[in-house]
Formats: structure tokens, C-alpha cells, sequence
């Protein structure tokens, strides 16, 4: 596609949370960056449920819908797709996406296993366009501003991240039995939803990990019903009567080691009464020290031995437009307006369209990002499966 093209055809497939999140995203880059970015035509949604398709139709203003992922592949009227659909689904789309020549934003995690994303990573550089997955997470301007101080060398030497993923959405039993729930389907249960996320966040700061040691899993809910019809995201409907069985994670611990030497902990829990979506850390370094949890998305704590004195301590800062990925993407850039979830997906968004339009991929992780998390996923689960044993990780 040539660079700045006069406007960005985009299609979603998937209808689901997800998808209206990327289609609210994709809708705001016209008014939030109309200098910075070409326009963007809402062209297709996608999804089999005509209902869901028809409902984010008329909601973002998608010229039309369609019914299945090979219609968008073979649209000569799209040019980039986000992909928000089971990730059992995404290795067979992804591939269809870009052998068509299509750019490709795929929701996290990149595929069910490792090997499912080394093939989906390959299939991308042999059709040499633009990917990225997401893990929206790391467009958050505060974790953004944390790794600028780390790259800068104000936390010293990184020797030891603390890290956890926590929320409740799974904690009530009556939550219906979905694909998340299968270990064939989602490769994994908070792992794979929630750990990649805090996976890829310890990487993002920290840099490569190379072994995973003392995995321990737990299923708590060992069944749930079975729904009467198709929900979004994780809400409680009715049900068929009928129970299937839980075969993957719902809460997960588990320590690392980086290539430089430090030291990771972890803790992950799709089911912790209390904490609604609480991705929080503390990377310690030997020259300082910084804290984040998302619960709190528009702050962050941070410490140097430069303010040695006797009132020394955390500071906390306000995330604004001084901070990274702010910029023109809220409509009040303001410190203390504060800002949430969906306003870093337009973030990514606009990080997505920009890489088609310059080919600067700095902002997104990429898909070998999404295979090198994959690879710390499926560790994760081997060491568990083997009693803590530690499991080495060979970096791509």
C-alpha cells in the first residue's frame, strides 16, 4: 500500500467486546488526529451472529457486514482488519488475511500456542505487510513513560519485577461455559487472557525472559452451565440445563528469570473477588524504582536515589500529555483529566494506522512480540504440568 494514502479502508471481524472496542478506536482517529493520520472508512464487520453485526454497524457506522472472515480476505476495498475473534480462530484468519495482502492487527494472545504463532509470525514476513498484536496494554501512557526511564538508565541495572493480573470475571460459577474455558480452544484459561498481558508488559520494561520456574496451577470452578445462546464478553444469560467441564486455569503462579539477570514474580487470577481489572506491577532497579496497576490507569509511582533527603519516597505523577502516546488522543490532553481502557485502544489504533502510513512499528508489539509471549505461555503451562520444574525459553 503506498505511504500516506489518501484514506484507510478498515474491516473488524469479530463483533464480540472486543471488536466495538477496535471499532470505537478506529471510528475517533478521525476526529482525535485529523492532521497526523489519512481518514478512515469504516468498510466491513464481520461476524456469523447477524444480530452482533448489524448492532456494531449501525452503532460506528460500517458501510456493511458480513458473515465471514473470507469475505473480508477477499474485499478488494480493505486494506488493514483487526481480528477479534476465539483464539482458536486466529492462526487459520490471520494467515487468510495477509496471503490476501492485508494489513493485520490481531487480538492478544497472537495464537493458542507457540506453534500456532511461530506459523501465524512466518506467514506475516512472507507477505511483508504490516501486523501487530494487541496487547493494548503497553500503549498505556504511564507504562509507556515507565520504559522511557528505564531505556534512559534512571532505575539503574533491572533486578526484580513483581507483577499481577487480577479480576473477578469468572469468580461466580454461573458464568456460562465459553471458549475461554477450554484448553484446546483458548490454549490456556487466565494464562493465556490474562498473563500474556502482564507477560508482555514485564517484557516491554525488562526485556526478554528466558526461563520460567515454580509454575503452579489451580482450577477453582471445574464446571460451569452451558449458555442457551451467545453472549458478549462475560456476561451470565440463560442456560441449556447442561454443564461442561473447565479444563484449564483459572488462577497461576510463577517466577522468571530475564536474560539480564533479574528476577520476575507473578500472580494471575480470573476469578479475584474484589479487583474488577487490576493489572499492576513494581519494577525495582538499582537506582530506583517505579509502580503501575490499571485500576488507577491515569497515575504511576516513581522513586530515585537522586531525591535523597528526608522527605524521599514515591512520587506520584500524573499521567498527561507530557507522558507518551497522549499526545492528540484525548479530547481533553490534560494532566489529572484522566483517561481509560478505551482510550488506549484508539491509542493502538492510531499507532496501527500510522505504522501502515510510515512504516514506524515502534509503538505496537509485533507479531514475533506475540510468538516470544506465546513461547513464555506454553513454559508457564510445562512447568506446571511438571511440578514447578524449571523450563528454559529460546528466544527467536
Amino acid at each position: 500500500m503506498p505511504r500516506n494514502p489518501r484514506h484507510l479502508r478498515v474491516a473488524v471481524i469479530g463483533a464480540g467486546m472486543a471488536g466495538r472496542a477496535h471499532a470505537h478506536a478506529y471510528r475517533s482517529i478521525g476526529s482525535l488526529y485529523p492532521e497526523e493520520l489519512p481518514p478512515v472508512r469504516l468498510v466491513a464487520i464481520a461476524d456469523p451472529n447477524a444480530t452482533f453485526a448489524e448492532d456494531i454497524q449501525v452503532r460506528y457506522g460500517f458501510e456493511r457486514t458480513e458473515r465471514s472472515w473470507e469475505r473480508v480476505a477477499e474485499a478488494p476495498d480493505i486494506d488493514a482488519v483487526s481480528v477479534t475473534v476465539g483464539n482458536d480462530l486466529h492462526r487459520s484468519v490471520v494467515e487468510g488475511l495477509v496471503a490476501a495482502g492485508k494489513h493485520v492487527l490481531c487480538e492478544k494472545p497472537l495464537g493458542p500456542t507457540a506453534a500456532d504463532a511461530l506459523e501465524m509470525l512466518r506467514a506475516a514476513e512472507r507477505a511483508g505487510v504490516v501486523t501487530a498484536v494487541g496487547f493494548v496494554l503497553r500503549t498505556t501512557p504511564s507504562i509507556a513513560a515507565i520504559r522511557l526511564r528505564i531505556a534512559r538508565g534512571s532505575l539503574g541495572e533491572p533486578r526484580h519485577f513483581l507483577g499481577h493480573y487480577l479480576t473477578d470475571y469468572a469468580s461466580d460459577p454461573n458464568v456460562p461455559f465459553t471458549w475461554r474455558y477450554s484448553r484446546a480452544a483458548a490454549g490456556g484459561g487466565a494464562i493465556v487472557d490474562l498473563g500474556s498481558h502482564i507477560i508482555d508488559t514485564a517484557r516491554f520494561l525488562f526485556g526478554e525472559i528466558v526461563s520460567v520456574h515454580g509454575a503452579t496451577t489451580e482450577t477453582f470452578i471445574r464446571r460451569r452451565p452451558v449458555p442457551s445462546h451467545q453472549g458478549r464478553g462475560h456476561t451470565v444469560g440463560g442456560s441449556t440445563g447442561e454443564w461442561h467441564d473447565v479444563d484449564n486455569d483459572d488462577v497461576v503462579s510463577f517466577t522468571v528469570r530475564f536474560g539480564n539477570g533479574a528476577i520476575g514474580e507473578f500472580g494471575v487470577n480470573r476469578m479475584a473477588t474484589g479487583f474488577r481489572n487490576s493489572l499492576a506491577f513494581t519494577a525495582i532497579g538499582s537506582l530506583g524504582a517505579a509502580q503501575f496497576d490499571f485500576e488507577r490507569v491515569a497515575e504511576f509511582g516513581y522513586y530515585d536515589t537522586s531525591d535523597a533527603d528526608d522527605i524521599a519516597g514515591f512520587h506520584r505523577v500524573l499521567a498527561g500529555p507530557q507522558h507518551p502516546n497522549v499526545g492528540a488522543g484525548l479530547v481533553m490532553p490534560l494532566a489529572g483529566v484522566g483517561f481509560g481502557l478505551a482510550d488506549c485502544f484508539v491509542f493502538q489504533a492510531s499507532a496501527f494506522v500510522r505504522a501502515i502510513t510510515s512504516g514506524d512499528v515502534a509503538s505496537l508489539a509485533t507479531f514475533a512480540d506475540g510468538y516470544q509471549n506465546a513461547l513464555v505461555c506454553d513454559a508457564v503451562l510445562r512447568s506446571a504440568d511438571r511440578g514447578g520444574a524449571a523450563v528454559a525459553i529460546q528466544a527467536a
